[in-house]
């Protein structure tokens, strides 16, 4: 197993992706998973792409976040998803790609690719 970390700096009212997972012709990989959190929750879509294939779209809200309360440092949220899961091989010469479509007020993705070898 292979870690590949990201972020993603949102911007408001724009798609915005990171550089990607690249699956190479004499090295193709699998991505296994992506373990993921944002800054704060914003009701944003985070998307996952091969290529031109959308395979992952889900909202912020349903991600771990570094946001804190108001009344204590604690984070606003642990118990949310921090791994999804994929299973995908990404196809010799194509790139997975995982970004955030930001409405009104933006927010940053962090977090990190888990793959090996395609299957």
């Amino acid at each position: 197993m292979y870690y590949q970390s990201f972020t993603v700096v949102g911007v408001v009212n724009v798609p915005t992706l990171d550089a990607g997972l690249i699956s190479l012709m004499g090295a193709p990989v699998r991505i296994r998973a992506v373990i993921i959190n944002c800054d704060t929750t914003e009701g944003n879509l985070i998307e996952g792409w091969i290529g031109t294939d959308r395979i992952l779209q889900i909202y912020d809200y349903n991600l771990d976040t570094q946001e804190e309360t108001a009344a204590a440092t604690a984070p606003l949220s642990t118990n949310k998803m921090g791994r999804i899961p994929i299973e995908e091989n990404i196809p010799p010469g194509q790139i997975f790609k995982i970004g955030v479509l930001c409405g009104a007020v933006a927010n940053t993705l962090f977090g990190a690719y888990e793959y090996g070898p395609a299957e």
